[in-house]
């Protein structure tokens, strides 16, 4: 595997290790203000968090040729973006949201961290 890719898997491993981090530490802050709140703003970041997750072990960590790199990334994307409005249909759908308002923005905190942490990372 090439060196570029390699610290690409790397960044990448680190990126969802400090979200992990973020979401548990924002979701204990909210639980002590309000339980329900900590419960729809993990709901909201999960959506966003989880396809992004299947995304980097589709295109990264299976087995393919280099040529089949891009396909991957394609079909990647177009699953995330499949599986992102599945989740939040399930979530409004089946889950029960009180705080639609905390559901989004921790669905949109998800996928600025999803972009930021990887520049920012990159940079250092």
């Amino acid at each position: 595997m090439s060196r570029v890719l390699t610290q690409t898997k790397n960044r990448y491993k680190k990126t969802m290790l400090t979200e992990i981090g973020i979401i548990l530490v924002l979701s204990v802050l909210l639980a002590f203000w309000n339980g329900k709140s900590a419960v729809d703003f993990g709901l909201g970041f999960l959506c966003a968090f989880l396809p992004f997750c299947f995304f980097v072990y589709v295109v990264f960590y299976r087995k393919q040729n280099l040529s089949t790199k891009l396909t991957a990334l394609y079909r990647g994307e177009i699953v995330k973006f499949i599986l992102t409005i599945i989740l939040i249909a399930v979530a409004f759908k089946w889950l029960v949201i009180k705080e639609f308002i905390l559901f989004f923005i921790g669905f949109f905190m998800a996928l600025m961290l999803n972009n930021l942490i990887p520049f920012l990372l990159n940079r250092s």
